[in-house]
């Protein structure tokens, strides 16, 4: 039996890899992601359809549906905890009718943990996350926005409770799948080659870092060419590496290149630029050559000042790569 006066647009995989099909009443829209809710009813409208489904189809996708615009429409209101109860039971619903290994249900726990996760509650977030991250992987590609943001959401979490342990094992799983399904020079791959060096740097495990910096930097050559900023950029992070060893003599010709690189193809506000000075200024402050710290240091005032100038403008900061 179909909800009359609310309109709404559920997104549920309808390939028969899953057993249950959605029922007449709603809309398959896209068969490359998970879930999503289309048009919201009016709060009136939702709450006469919620009885009647749950008069109706207590236990339905379709109820599961209503239930996340209700989700919706509390968290709008900063209502956190009824919209985490309305959460839990579309959760609930979609795993007894469409089983736990379903998008739905990935998606279901994504929009939990997003939702523990701005309130820190971290130890909440955390296996909604996990749950969504497992589903998706095996369905998506490693690079779809789902992915990615569990990926890179669950490292937030792990690196503001100083878990080094598993962060690093998060970027080691998704790597491995990146790499297998992608390749090794693909932007997601070379992200989160990137990401796991710096985390090796942090832990003093140089060897690890400079073998995977050292990687970034060929695919940014070999894909982008020698002069593009991604390649300043890879050229920043190697030298970062050396820097951690004092292995001054190696780190300095990296980051003269970098900062080539970066000052014509990035605009002089551009945070990245500002960051390379800042560690080849203390690069040269580590070897007891102020004057050209000094130098650098100067350098970055100005791009400080000119994205302070740019904020109090009429318009927002925009920073952008220079086009040729």
């Amino acid at each position: 039996m179909r909800v009359k006066n609310v309109a709404v647009a559920l997104l549920l995989c309808s390939g028969t890899v899953f057993a249950n099909e959605p029922p007449p009443g709603l809309q398959s829209l896209d068969q490359t992601t998970a879930y999503a809710i289309g048009n919201r009813a009016a709060a009136g409208g939702l709450e006469a359809a919620l009885l009647q489904a749950e008069a109706s189809a207590p236990d339905s996708p379709l109820l599961a549906a209503l239930l996340n615009i209700l989700g919706d429409q509390h968290r709008g209101r900063q209502r956190y905890a009824d919209a985490a109860g309305a959460y839990q039971r579309a959760l609930e619903i979609f795993q007894r009718t469409m089983g736990a290994q379903h998008r739905n249900v990935a998606s279901v726990s994504l929009t939990l943990a997003a939702l523990f996760n701005t309130q820190y509650r971290y130890a909440e977030a955390e296996p909604h996350y996990v749950r969504a991250l497992t589903i998706f992987e095996q369905a998506l590609n490693p690079d779809h926005a789902y992915v990615t943001t569990i990926v890179d959401d669950l490292a937030a979490i792990y690196r503001a409770q100083n878990r080094r342990a598993d962060l690093e094992q998060i970027y080691v799983r998704s790597l491995a799948i990146a790499e297998t399904k992608l390749g090794p020079e693909h932007p997601r791959v070379v992200a989160l080659t990137t990401a796991l060096s710096g985390q090796y740097q942090v832990q003093g495990r140089f060897a690890a870092a400079e073998r995977l910096a050292r990687r970034v930097l060929a695919a940014a050559e070999k894909v982008m060419g020698p002069r593009h900023s991604d390649t300043g950029l890879a050229l920043s992070q190697l030298a970062s590496v050396y820097q951690g060893q004092a292995r001054f003599a190696e780190a300095e010709p990296l980051y003269q290149r970098a900062l080539s690189i970066l000052e014509q193809e990035l605009s002089p506000d551009h945070p990245a630029l500002g960051a390379m000075l800042n560690a080849f200024a203390a690069s040269y402050e580590a070897q007891g050559r102020n004057a050209e710290a000094e130098a650098l240091l100067s350098r970055l005032s100005e791009i400080r000042t000119l994205g302070i100038r740019r904020q109090a403008g009429a318009g927002p900061l925009v920073i952008h790569q220079r086009r040729r």
